[in-house]
């Protein structure tokens, strides 16, 4: 009963719907201590890029686009993550791009983004 409540009180400011990742340890006396981490790297793709799942098949088809600011945004907030203290931005960058490839989301520098854009206002 004590971990319910102390982590209800830990989560309490999260959203309903966002996945929190959580390391539990269980001692012999029965007392516990868990960390909270930040949602899942797909689950910030996901959400920055208005999807509810990847691409079936990437590499070949795209799911959606991403700018290089979203990524570096995402990368701020996996910072916090303990396990990535010590690892420097850019390297979380090139992570989150991973993830995008792996999921079928391609990444754009914000001009990319714009001349993409003004290209479906003209086809609509």
């Amino acid at each position: 009963m004590g971990f319910c409540k102390e982590f209800n009180a830990r989560t309490a400011d999260l959203k309903p719907d966002v996945p929190v990742p959580v390391e539990i340890k269980a001692k012999k006396d029965k007392s516990f201590s868990f960390v909270t981490k930040t949602p899942p790297v797909t689950y910030f793709v996901k959400k920055a890029a208005g999807l509810t799942k990847g691409s079936t098949s990437p590499g070949h088809s795209t799911a959606g686009f991403l700018t290089l600011k979203h990524v570096y945004e995402i990368a701020k907030i996996k910072k916090q993550d303990p396990s990535n203290v010590l690892i420097d931005l850019p390297s979380i960058c090139r992570n989150i791009m991973g993830t995008c490839r792996a999921m079928g989301i391609k990444v754009l520098t914000k001009e990319e983004m714009e001349a993409k854009m003004a290209e479906a206002e003209t086809q609509a």
